[in-house]
């Protein structure tokens, strides 16, 4: 990454500051503020504002951060930066945010800031050199938020990482604030605010501690963590972000989170008569396996009852099928009729779901959690739900619920809402809806039939759902070839202006020259020559690779199988890195880049994973670590070439 330099704001000195003024702050208003950028720039983009969030201007603007790809670089004072910013004993450190997330995997992490731990970068610092950082851990619902140090002993220069992190959750969509302090020293001192309100947490690693925080002069990051990789860095958008040496007044955070909910997203009055309103959301949810707070519908259909297997398709431009997003929303909502007495209520689904009336939860499954490679045992027989004589058991990959539901009689209003898709660690489950149905068994009868508002009467038994299921699919044919010729309609000319712009180019420009037939082989036609010239370039590297003095196939191939394969093979490898063949290894994974470039030990991300002696990033992540040799064995190959 390269350093592009911001303009910096004129900071005063330490000892005439108030008390309650940052020493640092990022408004991203267009104001000069401290720091470089490293990578690329961020992008404005729109910041809270009214009527959802009144306590600031309607053009108020945040800045959008891909941590990964682009981070705030700010120096230590000794080496060039205009602000002391490290924290020692005695000294309060305090910090405040909005913050609102693009995406966070449950059980990773996301670095707001840190001073330290980049030694992986060029810098001739320990590894254990945590001044603070405040980091995000992804749960099922948002994200934890808390702050990481290593504290040193004055005589003993013994270090320890001290972790703390909140106990709720900041939720996984909109905007919220969070606010921070801890005075290091003194280990009852820690403070942490969501929303304005006061919340608890934990201490973990060596705990809480009264020792001084280690301080030297490495940077201080915004936006990304140690590694610098995807997996560390912060995805969302930051706004009002400021750091102190003070106390936070109490009352001001109480009061600096303001917030006015939006209308509701469907009303009685948006319901059709006897019909079911469908509204699909496919904006507003974030990447997380909890319920969206603010999903904006995207498109609506009606239904006749609230049975669901499969959404119409959704097309591009050219009129091809394409991919919703994952995860989305479904909400189904309709006006119930229902008859005085005890009645039972099933709800069904594949993901997380739940039927709600007159604005009441009655039930709910939750986020889908089952092994999604085929490996699940197969249920028992005896504990499916069996609810009658004739009662639909649940097909696999299908959960259900159910209760006693009493009403006097008359009108309700009824909203079944499911999430298509779900998101299980890094990985997405497929966007199926499987078998989503809300049914009712009327006081005094056994039989289900699925919920309706008007006067179609589905039976929810095995031959009623085949006759419903055979019936929407032809509606759903006739709605997808509808749909996919009004897109194709819409763009055609645009598309036939790019065809003919392609058989011009075609025609303007030289073939591709085919390449001459090596030794040995025989063509029939020029595409022959292509593949022969391809097989004749990899004869080639293999009889390179012979002559190395490292044979990966007999000694780098066994050790990766050994030691790497239960976490990094197959389709579903840990952080998308294959290390089961070369070209993989090459590639790397989703966040520190190629794990081998042959010939360069230091851009080699595996040397920098085996060597670490941080657990938090050492690979492998159980068991011992890779001997000496085995070390000194990856060297050599990366070396000679990785070949």
């Amino acid at each position: 990454m390269k350093l592009r330099t911001l303009l910096f704001a004129f900071l005063l000195p330490l000892t005439s500051l108030p008390a309650d003024d940052p020493i640092l702050e990022w408004r991203f208003d267009g104001a000069a503020a401290a720091g470089a950028w490293l990578g690329k720039y961020g992008t404005l983009a729109d910041g809270p504002r009214p009527p959802k969030y009144p306590g600031f201007a309607t053009d108020n603007q945040a800045m959008s951060f891909v941590g990964h790809e682009g981070a705030i670089v700010v120096s230590d004072h000794e080496r060039g930066g205009f602000m002391d910013v490290r924290f020692g004993p005695g000294q309060t450190f305090a910090f405040e945010t909005w913050v609102r997330f693009r995406s966070i995997s449950k059980g990773g992490f996301a670095y707001v800031l840190g001073k330290g731990r980049h030694v992986q970068h060029g810098e001739e610092f320990p590894e254990n050199n945590q001044n603070y950082s405040v980091r995000f851990l992804g749960t099922d619902s948002g994200a934890q938020f808390g702050i990481l140090f290593t504290s040193e002993h004055p005589q003993t220069k013994e270090r320890a990482w001290h972790r703390w992190w909140s106990n709720p959750s900041i939720p996984s969509t909109g905007w919220h604030h969070v606010a921070l302090q801890f005075t290091f020293g003194d280990a009852d001192s820690l403070q942490a605010w969501i929303d304005g309100k006061l919340v608890d947490g934990r201490w973990e690693e060596s705990g809480a501690t009264d020792l001084p925080p280690v301080q030297d002069a490495d940077d201080l990051v915004i936006g990304t963590g140690f590694t610098r990789g995807e997996s560390s860095s912060f995805n969302g958008w930051l706004d009002n972000l400021a750091i102190y040496r003070s106390k936070l007044d109490p009352q001001q955070m109480s009061l600096r989170y303001q917030y006015v909910p939006p209308p509701p997203a469907v009303t009685r009055e948006m319901i059709p008569a006897g019909r079911v309103l469908v509204q699909i959301s496919e904006q507003g949810v974030p990447e997380s396996s909890g319920w969206p707070d603010e999903p904006e519908v995207t498109e609506s259909y009606v239904e006749d009852v609230f049975g669901f297997f499969e959404v119409p398709h959704k097309y591009v431009a050219t009129g091809v099928r394409g991919d919703r997003r994952n995860p989305a929303h479904m909400r189904a909502s309709a006006l119930v009729q229902l008859p005085g007495g005890r009645h039972r209520l099933l709800l069904r689904g594949r993901g997380l779901s739940r039927l709600l009336i007159d604005g009441k939860e009655v039930l709910e499954n939750g986020p889908r959690t089952l092994d999604s490679e085929g490996h699940t045992p197969l249920a028992v027989q005896e504990d499916y739900l069996d609810l009658g004589p004739d009662f639909r058991f649940a097909p696999p990959g299908n959960r259900d619920a159910w209760c006693e539901f009493e009403t006097p009689g008359g009108e309700h209003f009824v909203i079944l809402e499911t999430m298509l898709g779900n998101i299980k660690g890094k990985q997405k489950q497929r966007p199926e809806l499987g078998e989503t149905v809300a049914a009712i068994s009327l006081a005094g009868s056994e039989s289900w039939s699925l919920l309706s508002p008007g006067q179609r009467h589905v039976p929810y038994t095995d031959a009623g759902w085949a006759a419903y299921e055979e019936e929407r699919r032809q509606w759903l044919q006739v709605v997808n070839r509808s749909a996919r010729a009004a897109q194709r309609a819409e763009h055609a000319e645009y598309w036939d202006s790019r065809r003919q712009a392609a058989r011009e180019w075609l025609a303007s420009v030289p073939a591709v020259p085919v390449p001459a037939l090596p030794e040995g082989y025989t063509a029939a036609n020029p595409i022959d020559h292509f593949v022969a010239a391809r097989i004749d370039q990899v004869s080639a590297e293999a009889e390179q690779e012979q002559q190395s003095s490292v044979d990966y196939f007999e000694q780098i191939g066994p050790l990766l199988e050994q030691r790497c394969y239960d976490c990094h093979q197959g389709g579903k490898a840990a952080g998308g890195l294959r290390l089961s063949d070369r070209e993989s290894v090459l590639r790397g994974g989703e966040s520190d880049g190629p794990a081998i470039t042959p010939g360069d030990q230091q851009h080699s991300a595996i040397l920098q994973r085996i060597t670490s002696s941080d657990p938090e990033v050492r690979m492998p992540p159980k068991g011992a670590p890779l001997t000496a040799e085995q070390i000194a064995l990856l060297r050599q190959w990366i070396d000679a070439g990785a070949v």
